[in-house]
């Protein structure tokens, strides 16, 4: 289901999915409020047996994540050709196990939620501060450093709002498009 088609929808609880190919965060809500978290990682000596992994992981959990829907970030920046088709498989297995409930699936652009909490893209003023405080370094160790503080910025957020200590930048992300699914897309 595309997120235009879904407008509003009555449903109670949403379980936010934030993947990669070693692991899958979440983040279970019903009516904004937390149920379940965490990371799951996979093993395997290569991609196909961590696909294997994650489905048997995912199918162990079903009852515990069942949800209304699966919302899943879309249009992640990944800009190796090989990553990509190894991140389609596992994301393909683990939203194939978690349909097998009856939950339906969106994609949330990642803007979306960032801005939604006000984790918005860093300013110029923001990144002229970082080059002037730490000067030197390659225009990469910036655009990490950048990345590591919005990071840091949505797990503060959230342990803030909830009261938890998360320390896991994905999982913290899956808190993102749960919350930002569960307040904004679910009609109450």
């Amino acid at each position: 289901m595309r997120l235009a088609e879904l407008v509003k929808t009555k449903a109670s609880r949403v379980l936010g999915i934030d993947a990669s190919t070693n692991s899958v965060a979440f983040c279970l809500m019903e009516n904004d409020k937390p149920l379940k978290w965490g990371k799951i990682e996979f093993t395997g000596a290569d991609i196909y047996e961590k696909i294997y992994d994650a489905k048997i992981k995912m199918h162990a959990m079903l009852d515990e994540l069942k949800s209304d829907y699966i919302a899943v970030e879309g249009a992640v920046l990944v800009r190796s050709p090989d990553a990509v088709i190894k991140l389609s498989y596992v994301y393909g297995v683990v939203i194939a196990e978690l349909m097998s409930t009856g939950a339906s699936v969106i994609t949330i652009s990642p803007t979306s939620w960032q801005a939604y909490i006000g984790n918005k893209n860093p300013t110029k003023m923001e990144k002229d501060k970082l080059r002037f405080e730490n000067p030197g370094y390659a225009d990469s160790w910036y655009k990490n450093k950048m990345r590591q503080i919005r990071k840091q910025r949505t797990v503060d957020y959230f342990n803030k709002k909830y009261g938890l200590e998360l320390d896991d930048f994905d999982v913290a992300d899956a808190f993102g498009i749960a919350h930002y699914s569960n307040t904004v897309l679910t009609e109450r």
